[in-house]
């Protein structure tokens, strides 16, 4: 286990609780958009009668929706406690609801162009990846445009594709453990997978907050060397 997750793991558990009160808020905005917007969308219609490709369209749409705002406010929480800011989770949550079409046209252009890496036999898509990971956190916490983001995020992770990814490998390595613990017992039911992706996804942000974390300092610190030295 790298220095870095075991870094990002103990901020993970020290913050489990703001982070849990987060992802149930979240669950819970989720569930309550989707009651008022299905007898919109699909009027009288019993959910028998829902096909199932009109399901995957409106789960697609409101993931669309709701994603930009779960991430920009899941980094704006993040960075509250990294920085002991102290900021409740309604008021990181409207900080991502604020960045929202800025999230949103990065969350597309990003996932566009790892769509198509993953296209070219997986391999560009996954180096794409590492290569943007960065992109969410400077639109939200630099306050930068989806393109100033992306140029950022291809710059400071410049040769850094390796380490990132070893510590993604190592996330889902885990997780998976987990998840094969939980379907042995029988335990995978569906609100519960939910939850449980929706932790992933926290302990996956908070891992690439640290890596953020690294990066931006490491440049901070050789501009002010580079200013003494001078």
């Amino acid at each position: 286990m790298t220095q870095t997750f075991k870094e990002a793991f103990y901020f993970f558990r020290v913050n489990l609780f703001k982070l849990f009160a987060f992802t149930l808020l979240i669950a819970a905005l989720v569930i309550l958009l989707a009651q008022i917007l299905i007898p919109i969308f699909f009027g009288d219609v019993s959910a028998e009668q829902i096909g199932i490709e009109s399901i995957k369209a409106f789960a697609q749409m409101m993931n669309l929706v709701i994603q930009p705002i779960y991430v920009g406010g899941l980094i704006a929480l993040i960075f509250s406690l990294a920085s002991k800011q102290g900021r409740g989770v309604f008021n990181c949550l409207f900080e991502g609801l604020k960045r929202w079409p800025y999230m949103l046209l990065a969350n597309v252009i990003t996932s566009f162009l790892i769509f198509a890496g993953f296209l070219l036999f997986i391999l560009p898509g996954i180096w794409l990846f590492t290569r943007l990971f960065l992109v969410p956190y400077f639109v939200m916490l630099k306050q930068q445009t989806p393109f100033e983001a992306i140029s950022n995020s291809f710059n400071y992770t410049k040769g850094y594709s390796m380490t990132i990814l070893i510590d993604i490998i190592l996330l889902l390595v885990i997780s998976f453990v987990f998840l094969l613990i939980f379907s042995v017992l029988q335990l995978l039911h569906p609100f519960l997978l939910l939850f449980f992706l929706l932790l992933f996804q926290s302990m996956a942000y908070v891992l690439y907050y640290r890596h953020y974390e690294l990066l931006t300092n490491s440049d901070t610190k050789s501009i002010e060397n580079n200013k003494v030295e001078s």
